[in-house]
């Protein structure tokens, strides 16, 4: 039986409690709270069929709510009234309709956290210590059974967060192998007993991917090893422009070798033990509140998804107010089947797969408010295929072992539903802590979005991503290979490759990560493991992405190639009125492969000086790409303020940038020593009538240390018509 409770608020029509303190009498009231979130649902659904039709709202009291595996929420607990057919705005989910019809709500003041762990009990001290164990941790670790039903997990916790399974220092390959195979040191790897269990972190031969791999087989006397699963690219050295040949891009996880600090685990799956040095111990020096993790995603809302037809139907109106979600674990590649050909841009995630703590999989009109994703192995949130009008506004996304939020729809082709969603003063950070390439916020096959007013910071890779980057002739096994529907693209376009503003046009009906907007969000301290990471990265999408009043700041990574990429096959894309201050970017500021707007950007203090100019023009022409009213301020060691990029001796004999294709003019210029900086520039650019406006002087910035970027009076940027940009309206409308 439901009991149902009238408040006082009018979005909310019906209540009904849960508490981790309930009991198997319950009926749902504050007094007699069920004991489950699971109950609560199977409540409402029952008392749906008897008829109810008010929204409900399941509070949440204090607590740690254990999930033993996926909640899925169906389309029987969405609203059951018909879609209407609203007008929509070009960016983001439109006004809100009314209130949710299914709510799960902390109550007012509590915190209770949704966690998908179930505790490690029982733990002993290691008496006998095994030969491998590091001296240092002999009498400091303690064992434990594996908890019933869990054959296996990737990750653990404590009260703490997330503890580090147990690592090396890694090694560096001794010659290239291919995507199964790798080449090691001697004594790097061993024929563990437990070899199924040790998986290996690999970069493989790219700057931009990073993989965990389960070892299949190891040689000690040749030093070859095998995984399996294949690696996104063959187990070879880096490019040697960024990286030490002699550093680790090889690191072995989960052996007791490396089990050498406070806070490190390892488990043994056959014989069904973990070993931990606990960093929070009991007064009697056990681990204590350990929890190891039932499931990848916790909370599943999913419609009826009709993968090859036309037409979803999604579930509607479910919101999260208030809560925290935790402790699931990270989805680990097991095989190739599943894997290979349906990896999204580089294989930075896996295509419709349960790797985030909260899924929308099917939904519309679905909101999360005010809630908090942190310490878990995979990603926050995903939206896949069919997802519109949802909101997420206002939450916490935190040290997470993979993306903060990713809205992923279907691969390219004609089947356009993932758009119109709004992400909205969001907090993003200490994501990518596992899987290093992951982005905080990722737009893929998914257009028209709305995401302003976050902050992203301390990433391991990309703090924004805005991509397809798949084309018709992909292979099947090729990166998104599989996500491609064949079925709807057209004959003359299956060969068809990338190449071209012209070839692009005719692709981008099947490139729906389109028009979307990224604006007034701040973003610092991109690029802390990976290498080759922008700010913000768009490549290979649709038309009309706007890239707008976004400050970054601080992104001082060796390894960052710009604050914002236009990367391979880009083309329409606005940016206009960004910040850039006190970043590296040892390439760039901005860089733009394709035909782009830049404009009203300035780029502040840099930290170094780009190799391919302050604003780089690469492998591709830029014809009439507007570059207007933008303010480049150089290192006092100088470099391009422009330049052209060709890809290779002499382009590969394709077209390449030329700068005086380009539409520029109205530009500010400063150099704090060299008044003749601009010169060799202005005279090529002027011969042909372009930059003719343009001026050399001291913008005259009130204090962009402090972070005031007003003009003063006498700014020669008020006469070219630059628009101040104000710094404090990016970013977080409030921060705690």
């Amino acid at each position: 039986m439901l009991t149902v409770f009238l408040v006082t608020d009018a979005s909310f029509a019906l209540e009904i409690y849960v508490s981790v303190d309930g009991s198997g009498e319950a009926d749902g009231s504050p007094e007699k709270p069920y004991d489950s979130l699971l109950r609560a649902v199977e409540s409402v659904r029952a008392s749906r069929q008897s008829g109810l039709e008010e929204p409900v709202t399941i509070v949440l009291r204090e607590g740690r709510h254990q999930l033993n595996q996926t909640l899925v929420l169906g389309i029987e607990d969405g609203t059951p009234e018909p879609a209407v057919r609203l007008s929509l705005p070009q960016h983001g989910a439109g006004k809100t309709t009314g209130p949710a019809f299914l709510t799960f709500a902390a109550h007012p003041g509590e915190h209770p956290v949704v966690s998908g762990g179930v505790p490690v009990i029982g733990w002993k001290r290691l008496e006998s210590a095994p030969a491998d164990l590091p001296a240092q941790s002999v009498g400091k670790v303690w064992v434990a059974d594996m908890p019933a039903n869990l054959d296996s997990f990737y990750t653990l916790y404590d009260s703490h967060g997330r503890l580090n399974r147990a690592r090396n220092d890694g090694f560096a390959y001794t010659k290239p192998g291919n995507a199964r195979t790798l080449h090691f040191p001697k004594g790097a790897l061993k024929n563990w007993d437990h070899l199924t269990d040790v998986e290996i972190q690999v970069r493989p031969g790219r700057a931009w991917a990073i993989n965990m791999l389960p070892l299949a087989s190891v040689d000690e006397n040749s030093g070859v090893a095998t995984t399996g699963v294949s690696a996104t690219y063959g187990m070879g050295p880096l490019p040697g422009y960024l990286h030490d040949p002699d550093a680790s891009v090889v690191w072995v996880e989960n052996i007791l070798e490396a089990l050498d600090e406070p806070g490190e685990w390892v488990v043994n799956t056959e014989t069904r033990k973990i070993y931990l040095w606990p960093s929070d111990p009991a007064p009697n020096g056990s681990p204590h509140g350990i929890l190891a993790p039932t499931t990848t995603e916790l909370i599943r809302v999913e419609g009826a998804i009709d993968y090859d037809g036309p037409t979803d139907t999604p579930v509607r109106g479910i919101a999260f107010t208030g809560l925290t979600f935790s402790h699931a674990d990270r989805w680990a590649w097991k095989s190739d089947e599943g894997r290979v050909g349906w990896g999204m841009q580089h294989d930075w995630d896996m295509f419709d797969r349960p790797t985030a703590l909260l899924r929308f999989r099917g939904a519309e009109d679905c909101r999360v408010t005010d809630c908090k994703f942190a310490d878990s192995g995979g990603s926050g949130l995903r939206m896949d295929l069919h997802a519109q009008r949802n909101r997420v506004v206002g939450s916490e996304f935190a040290h997470l072992g993979e993306a903060g939020i990713l809205l992923a729809g279907y691969g390219p082709g004609t089947k356009d539903a993932n758009h119109h969603n709004d992400i909205v003063n969001n907090y993003i950070h200490h994501f990518s802590e596992i899987t290093w390439h992951s982005p905080g916020l990722w737009a893929w096959q998914s257009g028209h979005n709305r995401m302003v007013h976050n902050e992203l910071s301390h990433s391991g890779y990309a703090a924004v991503l805005i991509t397809t980057r798949v084309e018709p002739d992909r292979s099947m096994n090729g990166e998104g290979g599989r996500t491609i529907r064949r079925h709807e693209i057209a004959a003359e376009d299956q060969t068809r490759r990338r190449g071209g503003y012209e070839n692009w046009k005719t692709r981008e009906k099947y490139n729906h990560a389109r028009h979307n907007l990224l604006e007034y969000n701040e973003i610092s301290h991109a690029v802390q493991l990976l290498s080759d990471g922008n700010g913000i990265y768009v490549s290979g999408t649709g038309t009309g992405n706007i890239i707008r009043y976004n400050y970054l700041h601080d992104n001082l990574a060796n390894s960052l190639p710009a604050a914002i990429r236009c990367d391979d096959d880009q083309h329409g894309t606005l940016i206009y009125g960004n910040v850039l201050y006190n970043n590296a970017g040892f390439s760039a500021g901005i860089a733009s492969k394709g035909v782009n707007d830049i404009i009203n950007n300035f780029i502040v203090a840099p930290a170094v000086v780009p190799r391919s100019g302050y604003i780089s023009y690469e492998w591709v022409p830029v014809t009439n790409s507007k570059v207007h009213r933008n303010i480049i301020i150089s290192h006092p060691d100088g470099g391009k303020a422009h330049n052209e990029r060709p890809r290779g001796t002499n382009n590969g004999g394709r077209p390449w940038p030329k700068l005086i294709e380009t539409d520029m003019e109205s530009n500010l210029y400063y150099h704090p020593t060299d008044p003749h900086w601009m010169d060799e520039h202005l005279i090529k650019m002027r011969a042909v009538g372009k930059e003719k406006a343009s001026r050399v002087g001291d913008p005259l910035f009130v204090d962009p240390a402090g972070g005031d970027f007003n003009f003063r009076p006498s700014s020669p940027a008020l006469e070219l018509g630059i628009e101040t940009l104000d710094v404090s309206k990016m970013g977080r409308l409030q921060k705690n």
